[in-house]
């Protein structure tokens, strides 16, 4: 049902609604459901409000994937918390969440895969993107620091791996919305759990 424009919506409120547009416009449309029309019909709002909100509808994209990377990295954050093993049990978990079968939703893959061939042409997009992988950055290499010392690996270079091992998660990421039909997401966790047997014995020395 359209909703009244005397009805009080709280402005977190309308930009959850607009954010949701957008990924629900991606998902039907992939990159052509960037545009203010579709989205705020998606959202049920009215168009005025992109710009009320956000000034541009560039600034409302950058809000979705700060938005989406936002819960994303929570439930990784949830993960890591709730497990009371080792540095490797821990690394376990982060890829546990980060390919869970359960709640995986295969129609995301493409608001992501969109989000991503953004970042190039948008500084914001950029900008937003660095924050993310920042903090997943920090993470990891304080986990393979940790795993370096517990199994002795002196001469490991730890920036390096992480490096590495990011670039897999997001290869295996866009893998998956490219040709999902060609890796599961069990296999995915496999991937990743093979290359740190790789680090652990000496893959990065």
């Amino acid at each position: 049902m359209r909703i009244k424009k005397f009805d009080r919506i709280e402005p977190d409120e309308r930009k959850s609604l607009m954010v949701q547009g957008v990924i629900r416009s991606l998902i039907a449309d992939g990159y052509a459901g960037l545009s203010v029309r579709k989205i705020t019909k998606e959202a049920n709002v009215s168009q005025g409000l992109v710009n009320h909100h956000f000034g541009s509808i560039n600034a409302l994209i950058i809000y979705a994937y700060q938005s989406v990377s936002e819960q994303f990295m929570a439930q990784i954050e949830d993960r890591l918390q709730a497990c009371d093993g080792d540095a490797s049990a821990q690394l376990d978990a982060f890829f546990r969440t980060h390919f869970d079968i359960e709640s995986f939703d295969q129609n995301l893959l493409k608001p992501w895969l969109v989000f991503w061939s953004l970042i190039r042409d948008s500084e914001g997009m950029a900008d937003a993107y660095e924050t993310a992988n920042g903090r997943i950055e920090v993470i990891l290499k304080a986990l393979l620091n940790e795993i370096k010392q517990d199994e002795n690996l002196q001469d490991t270079n730890v920036s390096l791996a992480t490096q590495g091992l990011m670039a897999l998660l997001d290869g295996l990421w866009v893998r998956q919305c490219l040709a999902p039909q060609h890796i599961s997401l069990h296999n995915s966790l496999s991937v990743c759990r093979n290359w740190v047997k790789g680090f652990k014995a000496g893959l990065y020395t």
